[in-house]
């Protein structure tokens, strides 16, 4: 079998949607699959027409890149045109050579009026995954269901609280939600080893902020919404809290915030930072590529936004054995469980008691928890299980 995976963007490109087109590629490859990746060139990459992965996957670039998520209007729909126009002629003239079973879009738009414009010309079935409603305009999205929703001949959502929308919204009959996955084996946990830790801290060049025997709480996300900010400056406030129980100056010290992101509204947060005084255990590191070891050092992850659908960074966590202190948004509380700890959008007194919380228990109960992560993102959330669901998927499309 032969498939087209459309994607505005590509791993390296950041961006769950942009990791998951590559993920599932390169394991439905690994499963016997012919995959061709169409997507715009990532940045800070050199244009090629196209990139051989492996034997049974190959990604076709297109040569610009795609829009930033804060894009205006204009911008957003010049790519729309851009992208529509290119990625139809590369495929037309792909499938001149080749017989393409079908074609699988990824939001955001325009990769799914693509896919429904060659099943109208060529009748080539295709599926469709929304990773958001992240689109510019009503009008669009009125047109989104209307063409590319209704005739897909699958829909997958990668939460279920968005294929509940659909199906409440939309009345679509033919959504199943398909969670994100992951590598586990390119994580790893290094908390206990202080050795480790010392090495990854001078690598990430954090010594002057960060020492092995710190505990190290990380908050990853964008702060391109005000939702998002908000949710970081409640972590905030409990965080101060928690603090402000601990009566020794030096056991305040020990305790280390970190801030992994950036966006427009990100100043807010530093106002915050500076209110409280908490510039010697707050630390704003604005965008990074060192998650996985930032990651890898930590003790917890906290993401108590007030809006997230269904945030990889969660899984990238718990593959690290770091316990998550989330909010109850979203898919969150699903991807959690029982592994952490979950409260009520914008409750600052529990995420204040969480800390204290996991902070007051053994090295033998915290293992636990960490044991207990790991395990509930490799049986839940491995990356080649679900290329495996996918396949039979498109298997059974094709019978």
């Amino acid at each position: 079998m032969k498939i087209i995976r459309i994607s505005t963007r590509i791993y390296p490109d950041s961006g769950g949607p942009a990791k998951q087109a590559f993920l599932l590629s390169k394991y439905c490859a690994k499963n016997n699959l012919d995959v061709i990746n169409i997507a715009c060139i990532p940045k800070n990459k050199k244009y090629v027409d196209k990139e051989i992965i492996n034997e049974n996957f190959t990604i076709y670039y297109l040569p610009f890149h795609a829009p930033g998520y804060n894009s205006n209007l204009i911008t957003l729909l010049i790519f729309f045109i851009k992208f529509f126009i290119y990625s139809t002629l590369k495929i037309y003239k792909i499938t001149r050579n080749t017989k393409i079973n079908l074609i699988h879009a990824h939001t955001p738009l325009p990769s799914g009026f693509i896919a429904y414009f060659f099943y109208k010309l060529m009748k080539i079935p295709y599926f469709y995954t929304l990773h958001g409603l992240d689109i510019p305009t009503p009008f669009l999205l009125y047109f989104d269901f209307l063409l590319t929703i209704k005739n897909a001949q699958k829909n997958f959502t990668v939460s279920r609280s968005l294929a509940n929308y659909l199906i409440q919204n939309y009345n679509v009959k033919n959504v199943v939600p398909l969670p994100n996955g992951i590598e586990i084996s390119s994580f790893r946990s290094v908390s206990n080893s202080l050795d480790q830790k010392r090495n990854i801290i001078e690598e990430l060049n954090l010594q002057q902020t960060l020492s092995p025997n710190d505990k190290i709480i990380s908050y990853i996300g964008y702060m391109i919404l005000p939702q998002k900010v908000k949710g970081m400056v409640d972590f905030l406030r409990g965080f101060n809290g928690f603090l402000s129980e601990l009566h020794q100056k030096v056991e305040q010290n020990r305790y280390k915030l970190l801030y992994i992101g950036d966006g427009e509204f990100s100043y807010r947060l530093k106002e915050k930072v500076h209110d409280f005084n908490l510039e010697h255990n707050v630390f704003l590191l604005g965008k990074r590529n060192d998650v996985k070891e930032l990651l890898s050092v930590s003790d917890l992850l906290g993401l108590t936004s007030y809006i997230e659908g269904f945030p990889n960074v969660l899984l990238e966590a718990m593959a690290s054995k770091v316990p998550c202190l989330v909010s109850n948004v979203g898919d969150m509380k699903f991807i959690v469980n029982d592994t952490g700890y979950i409260i009520k959008p914008g409750a600052i007194r529990e995420i204040r008691e969480n800390l204290k919380y996991f902070f007051s228990q053994s090295d033998e109960e915290v293992d636990r928890l960490k044991e207990k992560a790991f395990q509930r993102v490799k049986n839940k959330f491995n990356i080649n299980a679900i290329s495996k669901k996918l396949i039979r998927f498109y298997q059974l499309t094709m019978n």
